[in-house]
């Protein structure tokens, strides 16, 4: 690469430390550089770049609160990246042959790095991230999902060993005192939301919005307190221009890197190329032995199943005989009618359902409306298109709650059941159920 050439590579691999440090790692283009000419000093920096990459990344996808563990070792880091990359459809196979010790394979890992910049769009994921949220958002999802009521693994520990029930009923207590807790939390949280957005009507320049949020409230009060936050979004915003600027360039010297990495395969292959020779025809021969055995087994499966499936077929076709001598050919109409009426229903329940449940997924933004004597406060998505309002939500939410009501219910009347069994085998013993309420 020519001089200038360079300086424009240096500068671009600096703008992108810039970016990927938000995740807290520290890189220099040094270390890019010494990863081309796969250097072992650099390969723990970039499993570890990687490591934080994917877990921001999740973080920013599902919304969740992603702590990384510092303390979790090097191996454990190395298995959670290259289970991701395999799950996003990484297809390098040198890549997943890198030992777990992190002693060598830096320029497979610089590759594995770039790749993930091109598919998965990091950068833009660690800006959104890290970017001041202005308005007052909440996180909303009304998906349906299935209850996946799986058998406590701590259960089984406790088998032959003794629970005294008042600590479960201590543990009940505690767990319903702190759910009470976080209630009133929430509950004066959304008091004191509500007084701002009803204090601050009409200060906003924007009139779709007309009221100000708690960040742009403080940030009238006291404008200082936000000048390094500012500043920081401003630097990372500053080095994302320079990077798409001068982001030909590093793709540019990824082909170099490329290039270096198949001269480096060549040469291997060339100096093992005598000593698997002989390997090679071995396991060739093993190889031919187990197709021809393939290949008997995969004969006797297809007769097998042929004959299985002519017998199935043969049944079935008595069966429709029966079915048709039974019944006449208007109740054969009705029948089909009725089939379609369900099909058809079932259909439009399941767009109705996609639907709300796309309407009503994702961060949305909550902007106050006053008018004709009520206060409604309206969730408003993409900050000012579709909005729908925060009763709707409200309905939705109680209905689900009274899915997961009767669903306790049940599984409650199971448990009742499965003690009324035990008990009997026992002489003597009185359960008595405990108090309501």
């Amino acid at each position: 690469m020519k001089r200038g050439g360079s300086s424009q590579l240096k500068e671009v691999l600096c703008a992108l430390c810039r970016l990927v440090s938000a995740c807290g790692v520290g890189l220099n283009p040094e270390t890019f550089r010494r990863a081309k000419f796969d250097r072992p000093e650099t390969v723990a920096e970039f499993w570890n770049l990687l490591y934080c990459l994917l877990t921001k990344i999740y973080q920013v996808r599902y919304g969740a609160s992603v702590t990384i563990d510092e303390t979790e070792n090097l191996g454990n880091r190395i298995s959670y990246v290259k289970t991701v990359l395999r799950h996003q459809g990484y297809g390098r196979s040198a890549f997943y042959q890198l030992p777990l010790d992190g002693s060598q394979g830096s320029r497979e890992l610089l590759l594995s790095f770039s790749w993930l910049l091109l598919q998965m769009k990091p950068l833009e994921r660690i800006l959104q991230m890290n970017r001041a949220a202005v308005g007052d958002e909440i996180s909303v999802c009304t998906c349906s999902c299935k209850l996946d009521l799986k058998e406590n693994q701590d259960s089984k520990s406790l088998v032959g060993r003794e629970v005294d029930v008042r600590y479960l009923q201590w543990l009940n207590g505690k767990l319903r005192f702190c759910w009470r807790t976080l209630h009133a939390v929430h509950q004066e949280k959304c008091c004191l939301l509500h007084k701002i957005h009803l204090y601050t009507q009409g200060c906003h320049v924007d009139q779709s919005v007309s009221h100000l949020s708690v960040l742009e409230t403080d940030l009238v009060r006291h404008p200082d307190n936000y000048t390094k936050v500012l500043e920081s979004e401003n630097t990372n915003l500053e080095a994302y221009v320079q990077w798409k600027h001068l982001e030909p360039v590093y793709w540019q010297w990824m082909v170099s890197v490329l290039e270096s990495t198949y001269e480096n395969e060549q040469v291997l292959s060339m100096q093992d190329q005598d000593h698997k020779r002989y390997e090679t025809s071995q396991w060739s021969n093993n190889l031919k032995h187990d197709i021809d055995k393939l290949n008997g087994d995969l004969e006797g499966i297809s007769r097998n199943l042929q004959e299985l499936l002519q017998r199935r077929q043969s049944s079935w076709n008595e069966q429709i005989k029966e079915i048709e001598k039974n019944v006449t050919e208007k109740e054969q109409r009705l029948m089909f009618k009725k089939i379609k009426q369900e099909v058809q229903k079932n259909t439009e329940d399941v767009k109705s359902q996609n639907a709300q449940a796309r309407d009503m997924h994702g961060p949305f933004r909550l902007v106050f409306r006053e008018g004709s004597g009520t206060q409604n406060a309206s969730v408003n998505k993409n900050f000012y298109t579709r909005a729908f309002y925060a009763t709707e939500l409200s309905k939705e939410l109680q209905k689900a709650c009274t899915e997961l009501e009767a669903e306790f219910q049940r599984l409650q009347d199971e448990c009742r059941c499965k003690l009324e069994k035990i008990s009997e085998e026992f002489e003597g013993v009185i359960c008595i159920p405990p108090a309501k309420g």
